[in-house]
């Protein structure tokens, strides 16, 4: 895509159809600059950049403050004024018709590359968005009931659903998730990673929720069952050492557990991480020592 075609050289006459109407359809980033302003020459570079990588998500609307027509002049000084703007580069986001966003001064891309990806995201990138959100916040039963709602309006959406598999496993409903993951074609997007996680479990029916075995756990130390399932809990939230921790314990304790099941557990983790993994070559140098 020629990126010119999403830069607009603005006039009196086209400002309220390619700005204010425009805005209503696509993001519009109003650049307000002059020829004899430095940090100006500086950013447009960088907002070049933005519109190339961008694809036509947003248009470039450029609005010189010092036009020869005094007409364009009395617009960006009106504007300015306005918005209470008191120095150039002003940058003006505008989405829906308005103005949401206003800022002056040179900037960095990473900064206005945030505000471009909140303005150019779909309903239901925005969704996700929040749905990943609550799952770093550690609230992935709420995150699962915002997906399901997003998942009504869009029940073909593969992405979603991959998505909604890797909450079921966070919320160790194994079972659920594999139904899922087995209604999914292979090349479904991000498929790759629920599935090896379901893979490295090998179980067949659901785990209690972590805080209930999180208390079983420190109820009793020797309760294996809580502690195998806190471990599955643990690998699926990414805290492998914590698990490998409490498998290792539960085959210094009781190898017969589950058909020596810790052990498998561990065996099966270090083979889908590969033994350049440090965790890998540290644990299986402990399991070894153990077993001998």
């Amino acid at each position: 895509m020629n990126p010119t075609a999403n830069v607009i050289e603005l006039t009196a006459d086209n400002l309220h159809s390619e700005v204010l109407e425009r805005s209503k359809s696509v993001p519009v980033l109003l650049d307000i600059w002059a020829d004899w302003c430095q940090p100006c020459k500086m950013l447009m570079p960088i907002l070049m950049k933005l519109v190339e990588s961008y694809q036509g998500k947003f248009v470039l609307a450029k609005l010189n403050a010092e036009d020869p027509d005094p007409q364009v002049q009395q617009i960006a000084q009106s504007l300015m004024m306005q918005l209470g703007v008191r120095s150039i580069p002003a940058l003006i986001f505008l989405h829906e018709g308005k103005p949401v966003q206003v800022l002056s001064g040179m900037q960095q891309e990473g900064d206005l590359r945030a505000i471009l990806d909140q303005l150019t995201m779909s309903p239901a990138e925005r969704v996700q968005a929040q749905v990943e959100a609550l799952v770093a916040e550690g609230q992935p039963e709420q995150a699962l009931q915002l997906l399901q709602q997003l998942l009504q309006e869009e029940p073909e959406n593969m992405g979603l659903q991959v998505l909604q598999a890797n909450l079921l496993l966070q919320l160790g409903r194994v079972a659920d998730a594999s139904q899922l993951l087995d209604a999914l074609p292979d090349d479904a997007p991000g498929i790759a990673q629920p599935k090896a996680r379901l893979a490295l479990l090998g179980l067949a029916g659901d785990i209690a929720d972590r805080a209930s075995v999180d208390a079983q756990v420190a109820a009793s130390e020797k309760d294996h069952e809580a502690r195998y399932q806190l471990a599955i809990h643990q690998l699926l939230a990414d805290e492998a050492e914590l698990a490998l921790e409490n498998m290792l314990f539960i085959v210094r304790h009781d190898r017969e557990f589950r058909e020596d099941g810790a052990r498998t557990l561990m065996l099966k983790f270090f083979e889908q991480q590969g033994n350049a993994d440090p965790l890998v070559r540290r644990f299986r140098s402990r399991l070894f020592a153990l077993m001998h």
